[in-house]
């Protein structure tokens, strides 16, 4: 089983919620960021691939930022190369990258995914998700 996992509001636990500002520049909001523990030890011996709306640019302060917090790093990582929403760009990264590494079947992934619209779109490719809260319920982490 390979795990798509979802940044923001998922496997960062301190996202800034719905409506409220944004610390700019957004490099300052990376070093504040807080990442789940349950979720990372969960992880360690999982095959893990993030895929984020997050822009490239950011890429590689960000895997930094994971690493220097929680000692871990998925085995993959995705980043946004195009402006569209979050469904659209991880559905970009999943048959851009994604699918031709690893093939099209999706029982072989599972989703931890905040984004009811990327869940949904996870669906039409067979690839069944859950939100944060809900995963964490199931595998009965805390």
């Amino acid at each position: 089983m390979k795990y798509l996992v979802d940044l923001n509001y998922t496997l960062v636990g301190n996202s800034p919620k719905w409506g409220e500002p944004r610390i700019t520049p957004f490099s300052r909001q990376i070093e504040r960021e807080i990442y789940r523990k349950w979720l990372v030890d969960f992880l360690r011996d999982k095959y893990a691939i993030l895929i984020t709306a997050r822009p490239i640019r950011y890429k590689e302060q960000t895997l930094a930022r994971i690493f220097n917090q929680t000692n871990w790093q998925p085995q993959e990582a995705y980043f946004a190369e195009i402006s569209a929403t979050p469904p659209e760009i991880k559905e970009d990264l999943l048959l851009r990258y994604i699918f031709p590494k690893h093939g099209k079947n999706g029982a072989d992934f599972f989703g931890i995914e905040s984004n009811p619209k990327t869940r949904a779109m996870y669906e039409r490719y067979g690839i069944k998700s859950l939100s944060e809260k809900d995963f964490r319920n199931i595998v009965n982490l805390r």
